[in-house]
């Protein structure tokens, strides 16, 4: 019987190793990268072949002009936050800013949210956490090791417990934010359907609910836009900002927190060496 039970969960576990149990928010992450990911190779595609038929000598048109402005929008904000010897994290931050910006957009699609689920910001935050220290790393060597025990080795604990902060922080504020946006949108929702149906209700109209309709079998021609007379207009401003502009603000901050945190880790830059005309008016 060992034997039996053993081969039965063997087989069990042939017929169901492809079985995928998924949450929503992550087939809508994933959809995203694809989006993303598409739109990066067709815009490879026609990069090298401008470069092929040399018509980048030529004004950019069309979707090759947008990602050519989206490389230099990318590329000033590498070079500002972290210095110009560290403009190879231009790609990374453009990934960055895509994936972020669509995905806090992405409710509007009506689709489930990526950013109010808290594996994706999560997910976002280890990955910055994970270059931030591979960065460090890298340019301190076995130093690296020896600011977990400044500027005693008591604080050693201490040390270990705030070099997660970054992960906290940033994870807790891209899902607080993205998550009180829907909250704030469903209460709305909620106030307005209210108030509509008292106010049609008021006005004689037939307000019965729709599942009582449905299972009753009547008629009912009011039943499915009585609870959102009021809503379409205010809850189109608040996806509005909520989606756009809020989602556009918080990929600015997670991605700047990114670059300031990285660029801490580097090497400061040698200042830029002085001009003739102010070597010699310190002369005089």
């Amino acid at each position: 019987m060992i034997f039996a039970a053993a081969e039965g969960t063997y087989q069990y576990k042939i017929e169901h190793m492809f079985d995928w149990n998924m949450d929503a928010p992550l087939y809508s992450s994933l959809i995203v990268a694809l989006i993303v990911l598409i739109l990066a190779i067709i815009l490879g595609i026609k990069a090298r072949r401008g470069l092929r038929n040399k018509t980048y000598l030529k004004r950019p048109k069309g979707f090759l002009f947008f990602g050519e402005l989206y490389y230099d929008v990318c590329h000033s904000f590498v070079v500002t936050r972290m210095g110009a010897s560290h403009e190879s994290f231009t790609g990374y931050f453009m990934c960055l800013f895509a994936y972020l910006f669509v995905s806090f957009i992405w409710g509007v699609t009506g689709l489930p949210s990526i950013i109010d689920w808290l594996a994706g910001p999560l997910t976002l935050s280890i990955i910055m956490f994970a270059l931030i220290q591979f960065t460090a790393l890298r340019t301190s060597g076995w130093h690296y090791f020896h600011r977990y025990v400044e500027p005693f080795a008591v604080f050693l604990p201490i040390n270990l417990l705030t070099m997660w902060t970054p992960i906290i922080s940033t994870a807790m504020r891209m899902f607080g934010n993205c998550l009180s946006g829907t909250i704030i949108i469903g209460l709305v929702q909620w106030a307005l359907g209210n108030l509509s149906t008292n106010i049609l209700s008021a006005m004689g109209a037939n307000v019965a609910p729709f599942a009582n309709s449905y299972f009753n079998g009547a008629t009912l021609p009011f039943t499915y836009w009585t609870s959102a007379f009021l809503a379409p207009i205010p809850m189109g401003i608040l996806n509005l900002y909520f989606s756009l502009f809020s989602g556009f603000v918080q990929t600015l901050v997670f991605a700047t927190l990114s670059a300031l945190w990285i660029a801490q880790e580097m090497p400061a830059e040698e200042a830029p060496a002085l001009t003739d005309a102010p070597r010699v008016a310190l002369a005089e």
